[in-house]
């Protein structure tokens, strides 16, 4: 009769660790800003290619989050900041200079330069990963909105050469800013937003596809909510590991980290 116990205390132990593996929820992970947007986790600087592609080929990450500005000639091309000092030895904006003038633009004083969406994109493409465009709409030089239309166009000029499946499936055209996201003509878009009621309301009366939300404005009960509807919602604002589990267990669709490492391991 031992050997019975023995084969018993085995398939409990089975069952008890493919219980464990089950209960890691399913979620995509991006990078943000491709490894890090801050410098103490970022290995290579933020938005450069290089940095995406240590995220999706080194990391694994399941996609990256992007910041996309729009030069004056139309060219749309990765930054955060809303000023160019305050990463760059450039000054202004980057709506006041033509991509020409700003190619060889060095990022956070280091020898990457700035890159342009379409490059990036057609990277992306050939990973079959997904991508968040971040897109900052407002220009702090000017004291104004960009152009939606312009943006439009340069958009679809960035897209035009992909293949339209992964536009369609694998971009997520994302912002703070409802009516420009409204306006823009794009299959997946995100709205941004610190409010879950209102920002389910807009998903349901305006059909966007998914919704964004900083950590700290995601409760509970909001991820019920949530979690009901069939929007592909995320979480921003993830670096520390204590924030990464407390955020898993709010069971987002994605989550855009700061540390993709540690991200990976507790969801898979």
């Amino acid at each position: 009769m031992k050997w019975h116990w023995g084969w018993l205390i085995i398939l409990s132990i089975s069952l008890s660790n493919c219980s464990k593996n089950n209960s890691k929820p399913s979620l995509d992970v991006f990078g943000h800003a491709g490894t890090s947007l801050h410098r103490d986790r970022a290995v290579y600087p933020a938005n450069s290619l290089k940095s995406i592609k240590y995220a999706l080929d080194v990391l694994d990450a399941d996609g990256v989050e992007i910041d996309v500005q729009m030069t004056k000639d139309s060219v749309l091309v990765l930054y955060h900041d809303a000023y160019l000092n305050q990463a760059s030895t450039f000054d202004g904006c980057i709506s006041q200079y033509s991509f020409k003038e700003i190619e060889h633009l060095k990022l956070d004083y280091t020898n990457y330069e700035i890159v342009t969406l379409q490059k990036v994109l057609s990277y992306i493409q050939s990973r079959q990963k997904r991508v968040y465009l971040d897109v900052k709409t407002y220009d702090y030089c000017k004291g104004e909105k960009i152009s939606q239309s312009t943006f439009q166009y340069a958009l679809n000029k960035s897209v035009e050469h992909l293949d339209s499946n992964f536009v369609n499936t694998k971009i997520i055209l994302g912002m703070t800013d409802f009516q420009f996201l409204n306006d823009i003509q794009f299959n997946n878009k995100c709205y941004e937003t610190t409010n879950t009621a209102e920002g389910l309301q807009k998903a349901n009366d305006y059909q966007f596809n998914s919704l964004l939300f900083f950590k700290q404005f995601v409760s509970k009960d909001d991820a019920i909510l949530l979690n009901q509807s069939s929007v592909y919602w995320g979480i921003i604002g993830v670096k520390d590991k204590w924030v990464i589990d407390e955020v898993v267990e709010r069971q987002p669709k994605f989550i855009i980290s700061d540390n993709i490492a540690r991200t990976k391991k507790v969801t898979e």
